[in-house]
């Protein structure tokens, strides 16, 4: 076990441990109610259509693509109505927001599906052939991808929102 450790730490690109270090900031950094502006959302599709890269490069054509297609669907609706819940006052392009979790762990899950993807084609490229493999991860990736989109079109579609009303 040991050896498989040291493996992926010695054979991981050099980029991934910066870009698991900014994820991780940025899900622990909303974790924490805050304001924000709204103008970061606008981009939030194309951190999750990044991570779609490597749906294409999955074996089961077209069926990775249904996959993908129908789970960025799920979570885009999930995650609109999700987001919802977490914008306490919006005021023009100005944001007050709950803290939460979820954001912190999809951006693991992308992470760690794409990791895990990338130790299967070193390790186990005969894992790749496998319909299971094909649907289970263009689905966890779908899925975490659309919730960015999902996100971003509550923000935009939301118009103003006053702040709450205090609890009596």
């Amino acid at each position: 076990m040991d050896r498989i450790i040291l493996g992926i730490w010695q054979n991981a690109p050099g980029w991934v441990w910066p870009l698991f270090l900014v994820l991780l900031a940025v899900g622990l950094l909303s974790m924490k109610s805050r304001r924000s502006s709204t103008i970061p959302y606008f981009f939030y599709p194309l951190f999750g259509l990044s991570a779609a890269g490597s749906v294409g490069g999955l074996v089961h054509v077209p069926l990775n693509w249904v996959a993908f297609a129908l789970c960025y669907l799920l979570g885009m609706g999930l995650a609109y109505r999700w987001q919802d819940g977490l914008i306490l006052q919006k005021t023009g392009r100005r944001m007050q927001l709950k803290g939460d979790r979820i954001t912190l762990a999809i951006l693991m899950l992308i992470f760690f599906s794409n990791f895990v993807n990338g130790i299967v084609e070193a390790v186990g490229p005969q894992f790749l052939g496998a319909v299971m493999y094909t649907v289970v991860f263009a689905s966890i990736i779908g899925a975490g991808s659309g919730s960015f989109t999902g996100r971003a079109l509550r923000v935009i579609t939301l118009g103003e929102r006053g702040a709450p009303l205090a609890r009596t």
